[in-house]
């Protein structure tokens, strides 16, 4: 893994994470295969601000129903980032 698109695939944005946000705490699907310190370099290199410590959540996929057919969503995992006290992403601002 070299490239920060590659590892940070996107925010996850609900009403959860928008109040961690208020915390300095950013949730993102990442790549399943990336490891802590991967994500830390690759959201400090994208949005210049000080990664403190990395939570990762492998999430399972859910089985869904259509009718008579099932299926299944996809596993992904995601990173709980904390960032230095008082730090924000700018792009995540919603106020």
């Amino acid at each position: 893994m070299s490239n920060q698109r590659e590892i940070l695939i996107n925010p996850i944005i609900t009403e959860k994470t928008v109040n961690l946000q208020k915390e300095s705490k950013y949730v993102f699907k990442v790549d399943s295969r990336a490891t802590k310190a991967e994500i830390k370099k690759a959201v400090e290199d994208a949005f210049g601000v000080t990664v403190t410590r990395v939570n990762t959540v492998r999430v399972k996929g859910k089985t869904k129903r259509l009718g008579r057919f099932e299926g299944k969503t996809s596993s992904y995992k995601k990173a709980i980032v904390f960032l230095k006290p008082g730090e924000r992403i700018k792009a995540f601002d919603i106020t």
